[in-house]
């Protein structure tokens, strides 16, 4: 296994380097040879490479992020990769067994001592045919209950292929699991003048909405207005939108099949069945998802008059409502409802990148489609803005919010950067 780690600025987005020197911005780093890819907080960078073990730490150099592989023939199940590990570093500990996306996991505090220093954290652990692994984030005991939501959000960045980074990280993925059985709750909407209804899992609502606090949390460290706050603003959306992007699944299908009806054309064979819980397969490519566009043309229009629609609400924390939760109830602030449309767009295959700014206390969509108005660079490509909580046609923008300088644009695209 090569000790290649491709780490993708974000701010370019499109372009790698390997193993460029650490910068303030917020990166993803792509671990060559196994697929795997972590975005840790901004700050954060590469501490060691070795055949099998690849650590990050952050800029304080307490807080530690561990990736290690091991041969799949080394432990025979989930119990001994855990019981084993755990002898291993003479940690101490709990652990619950979970589904990781197919694989029995586990994840549990981890606690342990080496180099004279004390160290608490969380362990994810992943049993395979072809490899077991093991994913460490732990900082000093003494920075626990100041790190803790950083070691937490630096794990569930973590995901073993790209196309994972379209669903839930493992943090997120246990929590769901440890609440238990779903607690369907319906969700209902008018859309077109047409009623439609879904149900939406309570436990899934509850396990989006952690990760927005705790990343708001981590955000707020962050000054505004500089280079590595501007990063951490951008990174708090894509965890967002990555945490939220499979659980909309079921209700853009339905929303989509709405769409080509209304159209005047035939629903394909993607349409949403009846009890179904996805639109697509798990793992089902990019290319798969971006080739089914045809038939959603008018969908920039039509979803936007259905978000511009919703009820205006903000939490007490965050001031943020999950994309689910505003798709589910039809209410949410500005960014909310940008993020919720952008998503439902992707779904389609239509690009699309969140605008925010802290000048105006605003967000916005930008829309990769045609039309007349407003539009604004993202990355070279000139998109069209949609404004989701005024009653206003897409590619209008107010007076006062229009001046491009004091608008942050995050791309939030299907498309893989390290493609």
């Amino acid at each position: 296994m090569k000790n290649g780690i491709r780490r993708i600025l974000i701010t370019v987005f499109c372009a790698f380097a390997l193993l460029m020197p650490a910068s303030a911005f917020g990166e993803v780093f792509y671990i060559e040879d196994t697929g795997f890819v972590v975005e840790p907080p901004v700050g954060w960078q590469v501490l060691d490479l070795s055949d099998s073990k690849w650590t990050f730490t952050d800029f304080t150099g307490n807080a530690f992020l561990q990736i290690k592989v091991w041969p799949g023939s080394e432990y025979g199940s989930i119990d001994e990769l855990y019981d084993g590990i755990m002898q291993k570093i003479q940690a101490a500990g709990e652990g619950d067994i979970f589904d990781y996306y197919g694989r029995e996991a586990a994840f549990g505090v981890v606690d342990f001592s080496t180099g004279g220093f004390d160290y608490s954290g969380y362990g994810l652990f992943v049993d395979g045919e072809d490899f077991d692994l093991t994913v460490l984030s732990f900082t000093t005991a003494d920075s626990f209950d100041v790190l803790r939501d950083y070691i937490l959000s630096a794990l569930d960045s973590f995901a073993l292929s790209p196309v994972m980074m379209l669903n839930p990280g493992p943090v997120s993925r246990y929590y769901l699991e440890s609440f238990g059985s779903p607690v369907k709750q319906s969700a209902e909407t008018v859309f077109e003048d047409v009623p439609l209804k879904w149900s939406v899992d309570k436990n899934e609502i509850e396990a989006s909405q952690l990760l927005i606090e705790r990343e708001s949390a981590i955000l707020a460290d962050y000054k505004v207005n500089t280079d590595a706050g501007t990063e951490a603003w951008k990174r708090y959306y894509r965890m967002i939108y990555r945490d939220n992007f499979s659980r909309l699944d079921y209700p853009a299908a339905i929303l989509k099949e709405r769409i080509i009806k209304s159209s005047g054309k035939n629903a394909d064979d993607d349409a949403a069945e009846p009890g179904s819980s996805s639109w697509l397969p798990f793992g089902s490519s990019i290319e798969n998802r971006r080739s089914r566009n045809e038939s959603v043309q008018s969908a920039p229009l039509k979803l936007l008059e259905w978000v511009q629609g919703f009820t205006y609400v903000r939490t007490g924390g965050s001031d943020l409502v999950s994309p689910l939760t505003a798709a589910a109830f039809q209410e949410g602030d500005c960014d909310s409802r940008a993020l919720l449309y952008i998503i439902l767009l992707n779904h389609y295959g239509i690009d699309s990148a969140l605008m925010v700014s802290s000048a105006y206390s605003h967000a916005m969509a930008a829309v990769d489609t045609e039309g007349v108005g407003a539009r604004i660079d993202v990355n070279g490509k000139m998109f069209l803005v949609a404004e989701t909580t005024d009653d206003v046609g897409i590619g209008m923008i107010a007076a006062d919010m229009a001046d491009p300088a004091n608008w942050i644009v995050i791309p939030l695209m299907e498309k893989e950067p390290w493609n």
